[in-house]
């Protein structure tokens, strides 16, 4: 088994974050399996040094190790940072190759045009989680009529898709046109998260992720992404999401929640790992302080499928 964590640097990490990488920690930690670090931060324009610099505070103020990634936020040559040469330069390798096999074609439309179409946009499946579809405007365009900011996406087979998640069982989905056609290239020529994320996964030999349950639509297309690189999907594991008091969606963008102002205000890692009890071992009630020798002694977590408030 090799999981990873992969934190992105676009904000301060929050509970909900810390949950993930706990729940994923203790996974590994407890079948014996190899904890990856990698660092997501294709999306340049909001990747922060100070960000960087945080996440690494914050796992290890958790007290979260991993077995193989960066040592620390210098680290960021090799192939554990998304925006390192090394990683770029894969993602460019794979990327030409699929132009020239015709899976993926230049889309010139802006913003603005895709939503102004997009209530015309006729579903062929209702997948929740997924925004209105793109209307393919320019899905008969080739490479040759590439302009240099143009987008490049992908083309998606009219066909079933099924996989097993680790906690919510078969997924089936029955049609996979259905996605539309994400995009694989910004317009600025940064690689897309659907890209990087599977190439990440089946070059450093990913077997199990660990993730929201926000993600699980995109299960499907990431499977066909790696069957078009040749290689087994990883084990997808969807878990619920953790919400303020109100219900609301945790943000990085919130303060009250984030590691940061937790460790700022001087709040120990016990007491967070407490409030996470319920989310670990549904039917358990949160604890004021606990350490993770006392959760990985609990045994293996199972968050099952519900999402929870922050109490």
């Amino acid at each position: 088994m090799r999981t990873r964590l992969a934190p992105t640097p676009s904000g301060f990490l929050h509970l909900g974050n810390a949950a993930n990488f706990v729940l994923c920690w203790l996974l590994a930690r407890c079948r014996g399996g190899t904890v990856v670090l990698r660092i997501e931060d294709t999306d340049t324009a909001r990747r922060r040094t100070d960000f960087v610099e945080s996440l690494f505070r914050d796992l290890e103020w958790l007290g979260l190790d991993w077995d193989e990634g960066p040592s620390g936020p210098g680290d960021d040559r090799g192939e554990w940072f998304q925006s390192s040469p090394l990683r770029q330069e894969r993602y460019r390798e794979v990327f030409e190759s699929w132009c020239r096999e015709g899976l993926l074609f230049p889309c010139r439309c802006t913003r603005r045009e895709l939503s102004l179409a997009a209530p015309q946009v006729a579903r062929l499946d209702e997948v929740e989680g997924i925004g209105p579809l793109y209307p393919g405007t320019c899905r008969e365009r080739t490479a040759q009529e590439a302009g240099p900011s143009d987008a490049w996406r992908l083309r998606l087979p009219d066909v079933p898709s099924r996989f097993e998640d680790l906690w919510r069982g078969r997924q089936e989905l029955s049609n996979l046109g259905s996605l539309g056609n994400p995009v694989l290239r910004r317009g600025d020529g940064c690689f897309a998260y659907h890209l990087a994320v599977c190439m990440d996964d089946a070059d450093q030999g990913i077997t199990q992720v660990v993730r929201g349950r926000d993600l699980l639509p995109w299960a499907h297309l990431h499977g066909h992404l790696h069957s078009l690189l040749g290689k087994a999907a990883p084990v997808f594991g969807h878990h619920p999401l953790l919400g303020g008091s109100a219900g609301e969606r945790l943000a990085k963008s919130a303060g009250s929640t984030s590691l940061h102002s937790l460790r700022e205000a001087g709040v120990s890692r016990e007491a967070v790992l407490g409030r996470l009890v319920p989310f670990l071992h549904p039917g358990r009630e949160r604890v004021p302080s606990i350490s993770l020798e006392e959760l990985r002694a609990v045994g293996i977590p199972d968050p099952g499928c519900t999402d929870l408030p922050l109490a």
